[in-house]
């Protein structure tokens, strides 16, 4: 034996042997030693802090640290319409998969269908929030008309159904997936991602060295950083922990957590995650997360339905989706999935008979859409500007979920009646346009809120997302027109000088402001005034135009524009006009404002996000509330919806009844150079907007814009949930009804031809004398002479009065204002030389003038 370490020890090279004689001596072992304990020291320190950063995500369940924003649950009753293949639709989005024989048990949930019926199973922790195993029959029209407990046998009187993602949010970007399991993933997907990026996944460690080797030879022949040998522990550690950097400090790291984490989680399990969290592409403004939303987007399928090549094409896109994208270049897509075909033919996951067959296939890609979101994606923008202006960013990355107040149900139904409404409208155009000139496009949007809660219920901004990511119910403000009045009458009522029976003059006004040195004289629609009294409900249920602003004007301006900031409004600027509605609004805060009415009095400032939850018990669930803002007594805001309930019975929305609409419902047209209307019933609050993007005229009246749209969404609102209706408003004490004379709005006597109940705050009834002072005004009105101006606009006797209160007023009148002669702006002290100058409502000039423009104008 000592012959043969002689011998072996002869063979040793000299320098060799000079150095481990040098290391040998006492000096430098120990500089050695020292070297090697602390590398020992600092390496055991980095372990642990990875070590520690991977358990704490590992707690959360998931390591993917982005928020998930949910749909709210929704509860289904016997009797609702409810269709299985929307059920299907609204379980798969909470993640939850069909059971088969060989899918495994889901965490989230999972769900059969057999014949008419539905059987849904919730995972654990939807089970913790209250939502239980139901079996929903459903029958040909697609109504629930059974609901019983698959576990018990019971029958139930009602189901809670979960929210699905609506989108993941992490930093910037926005995502869609969808969460699977290893059984749901198919063997020839698993064989395909396996071949062609990390063929030895199921026996390294997370890092394989062979890989490794081979990776840093091409990387020295060439130079440069070209491959990096990771396997998918690493791609998983790099796109969820760490940096894209090519760097040398990043790739030790990136090693070092893929060991740790494969001694944390199974093969099993992390190949589950990585499915589904690898990038494959983008859809709009999403990202393409998990190879189920891909199959989804790509294919319209679900994971166990890919064909072999659609699988490949899928696994293709890991390396590069952008580059091998079958939109932007489908043969080159073609190649990729073909050379991942031969890999799987390698590896022997395929013969080659089966590649070659699979490669003769021809890939049908479905075209990116967002349509299928039925117009959420605006609704998801809104939410997250909620959140980022809620919370800061650390304290938004804390909370793992955010529920939403979205009713998927109604947000299908507002994305439907857009659609179909605005297409009838694109064909109206397309008529009235002249030959060789392109029609232009309509735009709408619709918001609908909870009565009660302010929670938003539905939203769509626009006609498609992916043209415009525009939010128009939210961010284009327009002229609300007469859909602003109902504040004004408000501001009457609250006043309690005014009540539903006062008498107000609609005849031709010139209203003066601004200490006299402004006129304002209002038009109505098509110049044509009444030219009598009306009663102060018949002035808002034909939306009249100068009734208002005398209301106005006797009020108090300031008062009005107090109520309507009130409600949520921002403040008007302080004309005349501002009674008809010519200070910008949005679609939602308009929604919003219209709670006043519909919520006894206190208005809501809208809310998208009923709670937000952490990943552990030290992130408590939040659950959030609307503001609110009392505005106005619970008898004001009944007058004032008993006066909407008139606009819609016989009023400016009087079709409503006529499109087949039913029960208690109140409401406003608007038409300026939009279409508006804003309405209600006992639960929910909807508003339409319609009109161009270039704030163009629409050139038609509301009850033909916007109307039908609300009337669309409506319709499938109350029979979706029928609790959202009511046959009537509760009515609060303090409110009585007497019999008035509506052409005095005095009380019935022997004298009135016609009578009818009106409502009143209690104190505030005619009094028994009225009738005669009413007559004696009368008397003298007509011994009086009539104005020049009232002559010439009296509306013709054979004129039918419907044809009068068709619509709303669109002639806004003209205004009178004192101008600086050089520069034509408002006058100020500074201006030397002034005139009065008339001009139509809405090209009026708006700002002061000042001394500094002067010299502008002057200048040459």
């Amino acid at each position: 034996m000592d012959g043969l370490l002689r011998a072996i020890l002869d063979r040793v090279p000299g320098r060799l042997k000079a150095f481990g004689n040098r290391i040998a001596q006492p000096n430098v072992a120990l500089v050695l030693a020292l070297l090697v304990g602390a590398f020992t020291v600092v390496s055991i320190y980095y372990y642990n802090r990875l070590a520690s950063e991977i358990d704490t995500r590992l707690q959360g369940r998931f390591l993917d640290d982005s928020v998930g924003i949910f749909s709210g649950p929704f509860d289904v009753s016997v009797g609702n319409r409810l269709p299985i293949d929307e059920l299907v639709d609204y379980v798969q989005t909470a993640g939850y998969h069909e059971r088969s024989a060989e899918a495994g048990e889901n965490l989230i949930g999972s769900y059969e269908v057999a014949g008419d019926a539905i059987e849904i199973l919730p995972g654990d922790l939807a089970s913790r929030a209250g939502i239980y195993p139901v079996r929903i029959r459903v029958d040909k029209r697609g109504r629930v008309v059974s609901l019983t407990s698959p576990v018990t046998g019971e029958r139930m009187s009602s189901a809670r159904i979960e929210g699905g993602l609506l989108a993941a949010v992490r930093g910037s970007d926005r995502r869609k997936k969808i969460e699977v399991q290893f059984s749901d993933i198919p063997e020839t997907l698993r064989d395909a991602i396996v071949a062609v990026e990390d063929r030895r996944f199921f026996s390294h460690n997370g890092v394989d060295w062979r890989g490794v080797l081979r990776a840093l030879k091409t990387d020295l022949d060439q130079g440069e950083w070209v491959q990096g040998g990771s396997t998918l522990t690493q791609q998983l550690i790099k796109n969820d922990f760490l940096s894209a950097d090519r760097t040398l400090s990043r790739k030790v790291k990136e090693a070092a957590m893929a060991v740790i984490l494969e001694s944390r989680l199974s093969k099993e399990q992390i190949f589950t995650i990585y499915c589904n969290d690898v990038y494959l592409g983008q859809s709009g403004t999403f990202a393409i997360n998990g190879f189920a939303q891909a199959a989804q987007v790509y294919f319209d399928k679900q994971l166990n339905d890919l064909t072999l090549a659609e699988a490949a094409f899928l696994a293709g896109l890991i390396c590069a989706p952008n580059r091998y994208s079958a939109h932007r270049d489908p043969t080159r897509a073609m190649e990729r999935r073909n050379r991942v075909l031969d890999a799987m033919a390698e590896t022997g996951a395929i013969s080659p008979e089966e590649s070659a067959a699979a490669k003769a296939e021809p890939l049908r890609i479905k075209k990116h859409e967002t349509t299928s979101d039925f117009g959420a994606s605006y609704f998801i923008d809104y939410a997250q500007r909620f959140l980022e202006q809620r919370y800061s960013e650390p304290g938004l990355a804390s909370r793992r979920r955010i529920t939403t107040t979205m009713d998927p149900r109604l947000q299908r139904a507002a994305y439907g009646a857009l659609t179909r409404q605005t297409e009838k409208l694109d064909k109206i155009f397309t008529r009235s346009t002249r030959k060789g000139t392109a029609p232009r496009q309509v735009q709408a949007a619709l918001v609908a809120l909870d009565a009660h809660t302010g929670e938003v219920l539905a939203m769509v901004g626009g006609r498609s997302y992916d043209e415009s990511q525009l939010n128009r119910a939210t961010d284009a403000k327009r002229q609300p027109g007469s859909a602003f009045k109902p504040f004004v009458y408000a501001t009457a009522l609250n006043s309690r000088s005014y009540t539903a029976a006062s008498m107000l003059s609609d005849t031709p006004q010139t209203f003066t402001y601004d200490g006299g040195r402004s006129e304002y004289k209002p038009g109505d629609y098509h110049g044509g005034f009444s030219n009598r009294n009306v009663t102060l409900r018949e002035a808002l249920t034909r939306s009249m135009n100068v009734p208002a602003v005398s209301l106005a004007m006797s009020v108090g301006l300031n008062n009005v524009a107090n109520v309507a900031e009130k409600s949520g409004l921002e403040r008007p600027r302080v004309y005349p006009s501002m009674a008809l509605g010519t200070s910008e609004v949005s679609p939602l805060e308009l929604a919003g404002a219209y709670t006043a009415f519909a919520n006894a009095g206190t208005a809501l400032r809208p809310i998208p996000i009923r709670s937000t939850s952490g990943d552990n018990k030290a992130i408590a669930t939040e659950r959030l509330q609307a503001t609110s803002n009392y505005v106005f007594s619970p008898q004001v805001a009944y007058l004032m919806t008993s006066l909407l309930q008139s606009v819609v019975d016989s009023g400016t929305a009087s079709r409503l009844r006529a499109m087949g609409l039913k029960g208690a419902m109140a409401g406003k047209t608007g038409t300026s150079g939009d279409g508006w209307f804003v309405g209600y019933t006992p639960q929910i609050v909807c508003a339409v907007w319609v009109g161009f993007d270039d704030n163009s005229d629409l050139r038609m009246k509301a009850s033909d814009a916007a109307l039908p749209m609300w009337a669309d969404f409506m319709k499938q609102a109350l029979e979706i949930r029928p609790e959202l209706g009511g046959d009537s408003f509760p009515r609060p004490g303090g409110i009585v009804s007497v019999e008035i004379d509506p052409a005095t709005g005095c009380l019935a006597g022997p004298e009135t031809l016609a009578g009818r109940l009106e409502m009143f705050i209690a104190g505030t009834e005619p009094p028994s004398n009225c009738y005669q002072e009413a007559t004696a005004e009368t008397a003298e009105n007509e011994l009086a002479p009539e104005p020049a101006s009232a002559t010439e606009q009296r509306v013709p006797a054979e004129l039918p009065t419907s044809e009068k209160i068709d619509e709303d007023a669109l002639d806004l009148g003209t205004i009178t204002l004192e101008v600086c002669v050089l520069t034509g702006l408002l006058a100020s002290p500074d201006c030397p030389d002034t005139e009065r100058k008339t001009f139509n409502v809405g090209k009026e000039p708006r700002e002061r003038c000042r001394a500094e423009f002067h010299r502008e104008a002057r200048s040459p």
